[in-house]
Order: C-alpha cells, then structure tokens, then sequence
C-alpha cells in the first residue's frame, strides 16, 4: 500500500534532482593566483639541520621525565 503525495509537497524527484545551472551562482574565488601549496614550507624544511640520534634521545629523556607519573607511596 502506498500513502497519497501531499498536494503541497514536491515530488522526490524534484527534491533529491541538482539545482538547474541557471539557479547555480557562480563561485569567485579570492586568493593569489600562481602560488602553490607547500611551496614555503620546503623552504623552511631545507634550512632545517636534521637531528642526530643523540639529540633524539635526549629530548626523548626530557619528555618521559616531565611527564612520569607520580610515585604512589
């Protein structure tokens, strides 16, 4: 058994259809033209030094020890 359509209720295929492309407005995009994405932040990653195992370590050590747990006595 189907239930009626209300009269004042578009139809499905008016509701779930994409707009017409006369209603769609066109999106205008704002921004500066010719840069590219991760562009500066190769620049950056190259002026850094990569850090030796040693420097790891230590800062792994000052990282678990400031954040032990207490000890429960």
């Amino acid at each position: 058994m189907s239930t009626p359509v209300a009269a004042t209720q578009p139809s499905l295929a008016s509701r779930v259809a994409p707009a017409p492309a006369a209603a769609t407005a066109k999106v205008v995009k704002k921004g500066r033209k010719g840069v590219k994405k991760g562009k500066a932040t190769k620049k950056v990653a190259e002026k850094r030094q990569e850090k030796s195992a040693a420097d790891l370590d230590a800062e792994m050590e000052d990282y678990t020890a400031s954040n032990a747990p207490a000890v429960v006595v």
